[in-house]
């Protein structure tokens, strides 16, 4: 047989070979007469609006033991729904014409199962939360809808969001001013993707950026991403390669990264910046991790790496001399660690988003690091490096959920025979209500210890630092304390099918001072405040970003603070 008949059979092979693949998926598309069993839930009946639907509509099928994933369907649904009349217009229609559907590999990208696995629950429940967490998705939903013999097809439905937005913005936050301009898409042509261009104004700096993320390189589980900044006062470089524990059941990770920034700070006593200095940071880590062991839900990972991480603080001309400038000081060394977590979770509403699907870790996680950085590693001095972080939750039901965590961070210096830059914070928080009325309660305790702080490390409060009464940085110290409450508003109001709106009621009680009795700000004592505030969020375009508007009023403070503090930002969270 002539190379050329060879090549001519092999090419047969591999057209009847993608002729019966296509015939696979054809058949599962149809009902079929015979062993299969079609679920009353399919992705064409529900609601993507209302996220109580999505709860409601749990697979009525009975999946055999052993039962193998024949078939993955994918159910993209574009931004607006033009079958409802409400949608049904010129500017609609146009928006959905314009837009890029997401590819559909980039969806099955994200699924932690595939074609010919085994079928488990746990994969099914977690593909959905990772899709929920993507950009450029308002609503994901994951379910079996078809059963035959010993297969099963599994459905993916997902709407797409409206990502390609030039944005031009400004807000106000303890007294200070910060205003943007730029373009972003983080499902770039619909692959996924991320990219963005913007420029930004604030108290400290004017900064051009341009940032790149790819989540599932070439589809797989591999990620990588660059940013580069270009500053009033200095430059920001950083570039990451890695492939993390993309899901619960991954049984290792790697990751490179690398930062290089360059900025000015301002030390602050009393509530004024006293001067300003030059602060350069160069960083470079690679770590591993492997998932040892899983009992009854709980799971250990072992991690482990290298770090360098250096420092470098110089005066600047024409501002006032620090009586302290920060020491330079560089940190490199090898560190190991363990992840413990439980992989319980709980799907809520009205949480911390207006209307949506909200997963919660039902259960704890507890990481911690361990290193030791010296000099023949090429550290300014010999440390010891200890970092913990542990979260978890004390109650989740279908109306209530409480957290608590502790975290810690920070070096002992061998040569001196002291700790320095330690720092743990102890947190409290708890929602009420939400999941099953447009009301609910939210409370939140947080106090931060810190000790032996080099002078570039301040704990702060007031204005993003809490207490959204007062201006930024109003009192500092070595301790703070914060409670806030918040009676919460999730009117299930939908105009124009684009918005979503909430209220806040709020009061903010707190204070940062130093232990030693130093000055701490021009009030040294409890600082209090009441407000209210609206919630602006789209349902349609940047899901991801909720609009602040929040007016507060000060209760304490000295005569130099306004008597109304008022704060637009974005955030992610209500």
């Amino acid at each position: 047989m002539s190379r050329v008949e060879g090549g001519i059979k092999s090419l047969k092979r591999a057209l009847v070979g993608l002729g019966a693949l296509l015939l696979s998926s054809e058949a599962w598309a149809q009902e079929g007469n015979g062993n299969c069993v079609v679920s009353d839930v399919q992705p064409e009946v529900i609601d993507l609006d209302q996220p109580r639907d999505q709860l409601a509509r749990q697979s009525d099928l009975v999946i055999p033991e052993g039962a193998r994933i024949g078939h993955v369907r994918i159910v993209r649904r574009p931004i607006f729904d033009t079958s409802d009349p409400e949608q049904d217009n010129f500017l609609y229609r146009t928006l959905n014409a314009l837009n890029t559907p997401t590819w559909k590999s980039a969806l099955r990208a994200q699924l932690v199962f595939d074609q010919g696995d085994v079928y488990e629950p746990g994969m099914i429940a977690e593909s959905e939360r990772i899709l929920r967490q993507r950009e450029y998705l308002t609503a994901a939903w994951v379910g079996v809808t078809r059963v035959c013999g010993d297969e099963v097809e599994v459905s993916v439905l997902a709407r797409d969001t409206w990502t390609l937005l030039p944005s031009f913005g400004a807000s106000r936050s303890g007294g200070e001013n910060t205003s943007n301009a730029g373009i972003s898409d983080p499902n770039f042509l619909g692959s996924g993707k991320s990219l963005g261009i913007s420029y930004t104004r604030d108290p400290d700096r004017t900064e051009t950026s341009i940032d790149f993320d790819d989540p599932n390189v070439l589809g797989s589980h591999w990620r990588t991403g660059f940013s580069y900044d270009e500053r009033s006062d200095g430059r920001g470089r950083s570039v990451y390669l890695e492939r993390p524990f993309y899901s619960e059941r991954a049984g290792w990770r790697a990751g490179l990264s690398g930062v290089d920034d360059v900025r000015e700070q301002s030390r602050f006593v009393g509530a004024e910046a006293i001067a300003d200095y030059r602060r350069s940071r160069e960083y470079a880590s690679v770590d591993w991790g492997w998932r040892l062991d899983e009992y009854n839900n709980r799971q250990l990972r072992l991690l482990g790496g290298y770090r360098y991480e250096s420092f470098g603080f110089e005066r600047l001309p024409d501002e006032p001399a620090l009586d302290v400038l920060p020491r330079d000081r560089t940190l490199s060394y090898p560190w190991i660690g363990f992840d413990l977590r439980e992989n319980r979770f709980r799907e809520m509403v009205n949480l911390t988003r207006l209307q949506r699907v909200e997963d919660v870790r039902d259960g704890f996680v507890w990481r911690t690091e361990l290193g030791y950085s010296a000099t023949g590693f090429g550290a300014t001095e010999d440390r010891v490096v200890l970092n913990m972080d542990f979260r978890d939750a004390l109650l989740a039901t279908e109306t209530n959920y409480a957290r608590y965590g502790f975290s810690q961070s920070g070096t002992y210096r061998m040569d001196e025979n002291r700790f320095e830059n330690l720092q743990g914070t102890l947190n409290l928080a708890y929602f009420h209500g939400g999941s099953v009325r447009w009301n609910s309660w939210y409370t939140n305790l947080s106090y931060t210890a810190a000790h032996n702080l080099t002078a570039d490390q301040q704990l702060l409060i007031g204005g993003n630092n809490g207490l959204r009464g007062y201006p930024s940085e109003y009192q500092q110290g070595n301790r703070r304390a914060l409670w806030t409450l918040e009676r919460r508003y999730f009117p299930d109001w939908h105009p124009f099918k684009l918005f979503r709106m909430g209220g806040v009621l709020f009061t903010d009680v707190g204070r940062a001072w130093f232990d030693d009795g130093r000055n701490n700000g021009p009030a040294d004592g409890v600082l209090k405040d009441v407000g209210f505030g609206f919630r602006l969020a789209s349902s349609r375009i940047e899901v991801q970003r909720m609009l602040h508007l929040d007016f507060a009023f000060p209760l304490d403070g000295d005569d130099s603070i306004d008597q109304v503090q008022v704060l637009l930002r974005g955030r992610t969270r209500f």
